[in-house]
């Protein structure tokens, strides 16, 4: 009985694959087209400001129509901002950027109006001379475009919110060149390929030889305690033994 319960433990021990986890490496999405809009919720229903084309937000989770992304994450002296994406406008790349969000800081150019709610309702004055670093615009329904950014007022005051365009000096993003449309799915698609390729001859190979090995235990134990045909002769009385007795 020992024998067998060792003969079979082996066998379950050999048989079960053995599964590491890895961590997933952090990847980001290239904001490829204009119009592309970072929301505050998962539903997509309120935008908070539109992305700059050509930059990079971290991929933190996907769901069906939405990723949850976190855009400005490598500057430990701002406020990350935290939000969604449609999963339409996602195209993740398969290396770090070098250059992930807009470095620019600009000025207020006269005393103006801080907005720091979304609808606009919430606001307080901004002095000339305040300083506000850039994260994104947003176009009103009424034609107004206002700039998202970590503002810095003269006094050390700092805010997150929105600011009238036409109140900031010399806005201009730099511009961050993007990869042809057409290099882009070629690559997509290769990578998904070969991906699914080494998948399934990783798959394969590992059920051979989980087959093989069970294959091989399999015969230990019955050999091990397979029935000894001259022990049971041995066993069976015969008449002539009866008769003797």
């Amino acid at each position: 009985m020992k024998k067998f319960i060792l003969a079979l433990a082996l066998l379950l021990a050999i048989s079960v694959p053995q599964i590491s986890a890895s961590a997933e490496d952090v990847r980001y999405s290239q904001i490829t087209d204009e119009g592309v809009y970072l929301y505050i919720d998962s539903t997509l229903t309120l935008k908070w400001f539109e992305l700059p084309v050509g930059y990079f937000v971290k991929v933190i989770s996907i769901s069906h129509s939405s990723a949850k992304v976190e855009y400005k994450s490598n500057d430990p002296t701002i406020p990350s901002a935290k939000g969604y994406v449609s999963t339409e406008d996602l195209f993740v790349v398969d290396y770090t950027p070098q250059v992930l969000f807009p470095s620019v800081t600009f000025t207020v150019n006269q005393n103006c109006l801080l907005y720091t709610d979304t609808d606009l309702t919430l606001s307080q004055t901004l002095t000339q001379g305040s300083t506000v670093d850039y994260y994104g615009i947003i176009e009103k329904n009424d034609g107004k475009t206002y700039v998202y950014g970590f503002v810095n007022t003269l006094s050390g005051d700092e805010y997150v919110g929105y600011v009238l365009s036409s109140c900031i000096s010399n806005f201009e993003i730099p511009f961050l060149p993007i990869e042809k449309e057409e290099e882009i799915i070629d690559s997509s698609s290769e990578t998904v390929s070969e991906s699914v390729e080494e998948n399934g001859f990783g798959n394969a190979l590992q059920l051979v030889v989980i087959i093989a090995v069970s294959i091989v235990a399999i015969s230990i134990v019955y050999l091990l305690f397979k029935p000894s045909q001259k022990k049971a002769k041995d066993e069976v009385v015969t008449d002539s033994e009866w008769d003797d007795e």
